[in-house]
């Protein structure tokens, strides 16, 4: 029977894997965006500083000025949106679905584009009951929360996307050596 349970489990990992499951934070981004500048509309909002803390607990370098080799990640044009989802025969119920979306770029340098700009949204709903105003708040706050924190996952499995990859490989890393350029002119031959 102990034998069957460890089996049971041994498979259960292995089709986990197999589908392409992976945990939350157990990520590597491409070498060109090891070493990232993140810009954003709101500096010290709570998707700014999430994004820098995952990113950094990931291994990647989160940077506090740009530099000639780093990319920037410009994090632009974060909102909300609200709808009615369904509305209680009594109108004393109605449940709500809220949207948030943010705008990304991956830039060089220079500021010109290598990816993007693209939207990451995400959705929940939350219930409105008029008899208890106060928990409404709360449980719409609590969304909010939890829809910036999914929108940061979202763009970081993005940014972990072969299209990424390969849009960031053109970027070039220079050595520290020094290199030297030698002008040459073509010798003339004299046949006579």
């Amino acid at each position: 029977m102990k034998h069957k349970k460890y089996y049971i489990l041994f498979l259960l990992v292995f089709f986990i894997a197999g589908c392409g499951f992976h945990l939350r934070g157990n990520f590597k981004l491409p070498p060109n965006l090891q070493q990232l500048y993140i810009t954003s509309d709101s500096p010290y909002g709570p998707v700014t500083v999430q994004l820098k803390q995952i990113l950094g607990h990931s291994g990647t370098q989160v940077e506090d000025q740009p530099g000639p080799e780093i990319i920037t990640l410009s994090v632009k044009n974060q909102r909300y949106n609200q709808t009615t989802f369904s509305q209680s025969a009594s109108a004393k119920t109605t449940q709500y679905t809220l949207y948030f979306s943010l705008d990304y770029e991956l830039q060089n340098n220079k500021g010109i584009a290598l990816y993007g700009p693209k939207t990451v949204s995400v959705q929940g709903n939350y219930t409105v009951n008029q008899d208890a105003v106060l928990t409404t708040s709360t449980q719409e706050d609590t969304l909010r929360s939890e829809l910036q924190r999914q929108a940061v996952y979202q763009l970081i499995e993005q940014l972990n996307s072969p299209a990424v990859a390969k849009a960031v490989k053109t970027v070039p890393k220079s050595t520290n050596a020094a290199t030297s350029t030698v002008k040459t002119t073509p010798k003339s031959t004299n046949e006579n």
